[in-house]
C-alpha cells in the first residue's frame, strides 16, 4: 500500500470517528418511536449518534442520525432457504473494491465456481462491502446485479444484505461526501477503511411504518409468526 494511500484511509477512519461521536442527545427520535410503540415493535432507536436497521421482511434499510430517518433503501436479503440472521451487531470497516470467493455451500450447489472474483463491477459483492463485527461473514454491500432491486419479492440471496443505495450509506457511515466515495470506490485498489462501530440491527418486523408514516404489513417471508 502507498503512503498516500494510508494517509487517505486514516483521515477517512478519523472523519468517520468524529461524524459518529459529535452528535448531541436530542428529542427528535420521539416522532419515530411514538410510531413504533404504536404497533408493538421492539427495537429502540439510539437518541445519540448513528444507528442501522435493516428490516428484513419489509426489504429495507434504513439509517438513523440522532433518531431520525436520514436513509431509507431498497435491499436484497437471504433466501427462506438461506436466511438474513436476526441479530445485532455493529459496522468494523468499509472495505473498497472487495474481491470475493464463494462459501463451499454455493459451489456445492453448482452456483458459482470455486474461483476468487476480481475487484470491480463485476464482483458479487459489487465496489464496496461493509463488514460488521469481526468473524461474521454477513455484509452490507454493493451487487453485480443491480437490476434485482427492481422486484418486488427481493429474498435472492445467500444471507448478506445487497444494498441499492451502497454510496449514500457508505457516505452516511465514513461520513464523507459521494464524490469521494465514488472516486474510492472506482480506484485501482483494494482497501479496507476502519470504520466507528456503529449498531447495526438485522430485525425481522413484518408490520412498520414506511417513509410516509403509514403502518404497512409486510409478507412473513421466513414464517416466523411474528411483527
Amino acid at each position: 500500500m502507498t503512503k498516500q494511500r494510508r494517509w487517505i484511509i486514516v483521515a477517512l477512519a478519523l472523519a468517520a470517528l468524529l461524524a459518529f461521536c459529535a452528535f448531541p442527545a436530542t428529542t427528535s427520535t420521539d416522532v419515530f418511536k411514538t410510531q413504533l410503540d404504536r404497533i408493538g415493535v421492539s427495537y429502540q432507536v439510539p437518541r445519540e449518534g448513528k444507528a442501522i436497521l435493516v428490516n428484513i421482511p419489509a426489504f429495507e434499510l434504513i439509517a438513523f442520525d440522532r433518531g431520525v430517518p436520514v436513509l431509507r433503501s431498497r435491499i436484497i436479503v437471504g433466501t427462506p432457504w438461506h436466511r438474513t440472521p436476526r441479530l445485532t451487531t455493529y459496522v468494523s470497516a468499509v472495505r473498497f473494491r472487495p474481491t470475493w470467493r464463494p462459501t463451499p455451500s454455493m459451489i456445492a450447489s453448482g452456483e458459482y465456481a470455486d474461483r476468487v472474483w476480481p475487484p470491480g463491477r463485476n464482483n458479487p459483492l459489487g465496489l464496496v462491502a461493509i463488514r460488521l463485527q469481526p468473524g461474521l461473514l454477513v455484509y452490507l454491500h454493493d451487487t453485480n446485479h443491480r437490476e434485482k432491486f427492481d422486484q418486488e419479492y427481493r429474498a435472492l440471496s445467500h444471507g448478506c444484505v445487497r444494498v441499492q443505495q451502497w454510496d449514500r450509506l457508505v457516505a452516511f457511515v465514513l461520513g464523507i461526501d459521494l464524490a469521494e466515495v465514488h472516486r474510492l470506490a472506482n480506484g485501482r485498489e483494494t482497501f479496507d477503511v476502519p470504520a466507528p462501530p456503529i449498531p447495526v440491527t438485522l430485525g425481522y418486523f413484518t408490520r412498520f411504518p414506511n417513509a410516509a408514516g403509514q403502518i404497512v404489513d409486510h409478507p412473513d417471508i421466513y414464517r416466523l409468526g411474528q411483527a
